[in-house]
Parts: C-alpha cells; sequence; structure tokens
C-alpha cells in the first residue's frame, strides 16, 4: 500500500514537507483545498491560502513526487477554471498532477467569503455536472459537454491532457459519490472506515463503473488519516506544544480540542491502523499529521515508510 502525506500552510511550509516526503520516497504530497481552517470561528484567523496556486510552485520544486489536490469544493470554481488549472499544473509537473473535486462541505468558508452553497442534494448536482464537463475536457473536448449547469463546446481547445492524468472524487457518501466515481472517477478517495460499509460503497462504484463502459479495476482506491503522532509520549506532548505555541495557545486546550476528534498516538498504532485499511482494499492512505508540524512529518515517515 503507498503512503501520501497531506500538508496545508505557508508555501515556505508545504514546500519543506514536500521535500522531506521526496527524499522518504513517499507516493504523493496533498494539499487540502479550502479557504478557512477549523469549524470554529476562533480558528479561522489562522492563516490560509490559496492551495491550487501551491500546487504550481510545488510542480515546480518538485521532481518525482505526485502532487495531490485532496480535494477542491466545486462551490468554488467554474469547472473551465479546474479544467485549465489542471493542465496547466500538470503540465509544469511534467506529468504529476493528481486533482480531486468534491462537493464542499465547510459551511463557515463558504459564509465568510460568500460563496453560492445550496443544499447538499444540489451541490451533488453540481459535482455531477462539473465532473461530465471536465471527463470531456480532459478526454476529448471535440466531443464538448452540455450539462444541467454548464456546457463546453466542442472544439479542439490545446493543450490536451495527458491521457492518463488522474481525476479524483472525494466523499463519504453512499450511493451518489461512489456512483459518480464509477462514472467519472479515476481515483475514489473514500471517507468511511467502517468494514461493512467500504464494500457497499465499493460495490456500488463497480456496477457504476461497469455501467458506464469503464474498467472499475483501473479505479485507485484511498482515504485519510488524521492522527497527532509520536514514537512514544513524550514526543507527542513536544508535538502538541509546538502546535500550540505556533498558534499562541495553551498545551492543553489544543489537547482537549483533539480529545474525541483526532487520535494521539504512537507511530506503532498508525501502522497497525494501516495495515486495517490495507486489508479493506485500500491502495493509498494520505496521511494527515495534524498542523503539519515538519519534525513530525519526519519522525512519521521514519517509522511508518517502510
Amino acid at each position: 500500500m503507498q503512503l501520501g502525506v497531506q500538508v496545508t500552510g505557508s508555501y515556505d511550509h508545504v514546500a519543506r514537507v514536500a521535500h522531506i516526503c521526496e527524499d522518504a520516497g513517499i507516493a504523493a504530497v496533498a494539499l487540502a483545498d479550502h479557504y478557512l481552517y477549523g469549524r470554529t470561528r476562533e480558528e479561522w484567523s489562522a492563516p490560509t491560502y490559496d492551495s491550487l496556486v501551491q500546487t504550481a510552485a510545488l510542480a515546480r520544486d518538485t521532481t518525482d513526487i505526485e502532487i495531490v489536490m485532496l480535494v477542491s469544493p466545486i462551490t468554488f470554481r467554474h469547472p473551465a477554471v479546474y479544467a485549465k488549472t489542471i493542465t496547466t499544473v500538470d503540465e509544469i509537473s511534467g506529468g504529476r498532477f493528481v486533482f480531486g473535486l468534491g462537493t464542499g462541505w465547510h459551511d463557515g468558508e463558504h459564509e465568510v467569503f460568500g460563496f453560492d452553497y445550496p443544499s447538499m442534494g444540489e451541490r451533488f448536482d453540481w459535482l455531477e455536472d462539473a465532473l461530465g464537463y471536465l471527463r470531456a475536457f480532459l478526454d476529448d473536448p471535440l466531443e464538448g459537454y452540455q450539462g444541467r449547469r454548464w456546457s463546453l463546446e466542442a472544439l479542439d481547445i490545446n493543450p490536451r491532457a495527458r491521457p492518463d492524468l488522474r481525476l479524483m472524487v472525494g466523499g463519504g457518501g453512499a450511493r451518489r459519490t461512489p456512483s459518480l466515481v464509477g462514472r467519472f472517477g479515476d481515483e475514489y478517495n473514500l471517507y468511511h472506515h467502517e468494514a461493512e460499509g467500504i464494500e457497499a460503497r465499493l460495490d456500488t462504484m463497480r456496477a457504476s463503473a461497469s455501467a458506464a463502459g469503464r474498467d472499475p479495476d483501473a479505479v485507485m482506491i484511498s482515504t485519510c488519516l488524521a492522527t497527532v503522532g509520536g514514537a512514544d509520549q513524550a514526543e507527542i506532548d513536544e508535538f502538541i506544544g509546538d502546535y500550540a505555541a505556533a498558534r499562541g495557545l495553551e498545551p492543553e486546550r489544543v489537547r482537549a480540542a483533539f480529545e474525541g476528534r483526532i487520535p494521539m498516538v504512537t507511530w506503532d498504532v498508525v501502522a497497525e491502523r494501516l495495515a486495517e485499511f490495507e486489508q479493506l482494499g485500500f491502495e493509498r492512505v494520505y496521511l494527515q499529521v495534524v498542523g503539519g508540524v515538519a519534525w513530525s512529518v519526519e519522525n512519521a515517515l521514519t517509522a511508518l515508510a517502510g
């Protein structure tokens, strides 16, 4: 099973973590497309950047590692903007970009920035339309696309995307997400970790792919694992201290915020969880080292990369 790392923060920090991952032979570095992080207004003033811009910089500043957008919300940008961004970043990287798209879920960032944010059902309609648009653009723009919300005129649009550029669909839904993956996706980033639910979702994806004349076995199955980790409790405490200091918070306040939401465990426990994911059929796990403290990422990869 492959290991990737998801990172957020300033570009200097993102690039440092990407180089750590590249030096360790990790499969991918992933960025999260948000304009605000955290679930409370108190957390929303933390620095947040445009991750798609950062992927373009990483495309130039790295050489071997895959660069993954995990995942952009359809509410942020017109699919034409995504289409041109995908092909541009992929060209800059020499063919190492993976683009993920989802419905969006962060209520606060939509409220603060004034993005249209309809019901989940309507966002799924938007996602279906956008995926159809992107699939047409990436596969053969001469075919064009006519959707309910967006359309692409049939035209010889250049540059063309490379044939094996991966389009990821991310989400935890039981029905519409796996169906859309089967019809349009090359990677299924599945936010669901109970065996029974995974099996049903994969069955839905495979049936949808087969019905669309696509090969279900060609779809990569991936997931994410958020963790606060360390070799021992002392290292976990050191991480929490660094994370708190960077945000001007007390360590106990940070610990209380993580409690019950993000596991605070040693790397051997994380390794056991990765083995469970592999048994469930996942081909790649994106490790979300909370806060992205660089030394902790490096320690994690030393402990887990084997």
